[in-house]
């Protein structure tokens, strides 16, 4: 018998991954704006959201991984 619950928070999982990569395609144009502009500290800060979303989506695909072993 299949967990609804389980299986509801594996899909939760794979949308929120694909969630973060749509907000990370934002910060990234955002990012290249701000280096356009020569604005190195904003440039730094959202490289290292983009680093931080990359391993945020990595968690939640390896959780969802998890839940379909």
């Amino acid at each position: 018998m299949v967990d609804k619950q389980l299986l509801k928070l594996s899909k939760l999982c794979e949308h929120w991954a694909n969630h973060n990569a749509s907000h990370k395609e934002s910060f990234v144009k955002w990012r290249d704006i701000a280096k356009e502009k020569s604005l190195t500290s904003v440039v730094e800060n959202l490289n290292n959201a983009i680093e931080m979303m990359d391993k945020c989506t990595e968690y939640l695909l390896s959780a969802k991984e998890a839940l379909n072993e």
